[in-house]
């Protein structure tokens, strides 16, 4: 059962780097950053990530990430503080990774 729950998580994977568009693939990154490391006492997630770490992480360029990420904070979506970030609303980054998928 051990592989076939990795061989799942490849396959969405997989699926999201070709039909997901960024912003959906950097919502849905951060909520599993936010679920696997946790939050710091502040409410950032508790780990330190550059743009173009997260960019690795979704295979996307660093531009398109720096952009959305951008945008996600011009709409108080999440903040941001020495390459930490907080979601600041959850609901609407949700939101962006259900209305993205193909």
């Amino acid at each position: 059962m051990f592989f076939v729950k990795d061989l799942q998580e490849s396959e969405n994977k997989m699926r999201n780097l070709a039909h997901m568009p960024v912003k959906g693939r950097v919502a849905q990154a951060l909520i599993y950053l936010e679920k696997q490391f946790g939050l710091k006492e502040d409410g950032f997630i508790n780990i330190r990530l550059s743009r173009q770490d997260l960019a690795s992480f979704i295979g996307a360029t660093y531009e398109t990430v720096f952009r959305v990420i951008t945008e996600l904070l011009n709409e108080n979506i999440v903040a941001a503080h020495d390459k930490y970030i907080k979601v600041i609303d959850k609901e609407k980054l949700l939101l962006l990774t259900a209305d993205d998928e193909v």
